[in-house]
């Protein structure tokens, strides 16, 4: 799991690369140490630094690119989405065929759920296969408390983001 401190230095080294990223025909844009670029990535660290109220700073220039390259940012968000699902698809179906050995990865795996419905509200389409995943993963989960760390429950509403809230 990230860190605040991981998730700002992140957020700080991709806004200088993010036009260069939109305009690019690269999905996932290397960052040298840090986690490829992304726009799920960005939308996930800045959700779970608005939950400590930190790197507010960098929020005004991230909306600022995003409304500036809007098209772009949308295009590029479309095309995440679908690789996103596939991870997502594959870590099921991986749980399916062999639940006692992937259960436990449920907690960091998620976060290609996280990041599905995060880059929902950016393209406002719902990828049809979505809900069928979604059906088969409420057949299996198991209510519980929230999953990650407690300092992120405030982002993270149980209506939204029900998938946190329980364990395979």
């Amino acid at each position: 799991m990230s860190t605040p401190e991981k998730d700002q230095k992140y957020l700080e080294s991709a806004l200088p690369e993010l036009k260069k990223y939109l305009l690019s025909d690269t999905l996932f844009y290397p960052m040298g140490q840090l986690p490829r670029l992304t726009i799920g990535g960005l939308l996930l660290a800045q959700k779970r630094l608005q939950a400590g109220n930190r790197g507010t700073h960098l929020f005004p220039e991230l909306d600022s690119v995003k409304q500036k390259w809007y098209a772009a940012w949308t295009k590029k968000a479309a095309r995440e989405q679908e690789s996103r699902l596939t991870l997502w698809r594959n870590y099921l179906n991986d749980y399916q065929n062999r639940p006692t050995e992937y259960a436990a990865d449920y907690p960091n795996e998620v976060r290609w759920r996280v990041m599905l419905e995060l880059l929902i509200a950016e393209t406002d389409e719902i990828p049809p296969e979505l809900t069928a995943l979604d059906k088969l993963l409420r057949a299996k989960l198991k209510k519980s408390n929230f999953i990650w760390d407690e300092s992120l429950q405030s982002e993270f509403d149980e209506e939204k983001f029900w998938f946190l809230y329980g364990k395979l």
